[in-house]
């Protein structure tokens, strides 16, 4: 399965399942580390994210779960978004989330309910005070995340 995007998110953080693997990720970050390679990434798989429906697809170099006040990257890795499946719409408050599209196509809802088209290429973000979410009804979306404070 191809990653939809990669991106750092609070859409993740309202996820409502957290696998084994990724649960056990508490270890603070190793701040020396500046390559994460794909084979070493931990899966962290959610159902119905911020409310939204189906499953969200995860591979981190790191969650919120080990970061601190003293990182600007909360999370960061490759989201999958499968065919009919969306994150809910959900606020961000103390942080910012970035999906940037590698493949696919979704919809994207900003905080005014405004829906834009979105697809490879696209870069969309939702500061501090901002909502979004991101609905993938036809065909399969593959993302980075970041999740910036």
């Amino acid at each position: 399965m191809k990653p939809l995007f990669a991106a750092l998110s609070a859409a993740l953080l309202l996820g409502t399942s957290l696998n084994a693997q990724a649960a056990e990720q508490t270890t603070p970050t190793d701040r020396s580390i500046q390559v994460y390679k794909k084979a070493d990434l931990a899966e962290w798989n959610r159902e119905n994210a911020a409310g939204g429906q189906g499953p969200l697809l995860g591979n981190f170099a790191f969650t919120r779960h080990q970061t601190t006040d003293q990182d600007a990257f909360k999370e960061i890795g490759w989201l999958t978004l499968p065919p009919g499946a969306s994150i809910g719409q959900h606020k961000h408050t103390g942080n910012e989330d970035v999906y940037i599209i590698v493949s696919g196509k979704g919809l994207f809802t900003d905080s005014t309910g405004k829906q834009t088209q979105v697809g490879a290429g696209d870069i969309t973000i939702a500061r501090p005070g901002q909502s979004h979410a991101l609905d993938r009804k036809s065909t399969r979306l593959n993302s980075s995340h970041r999740s910036l404070s």
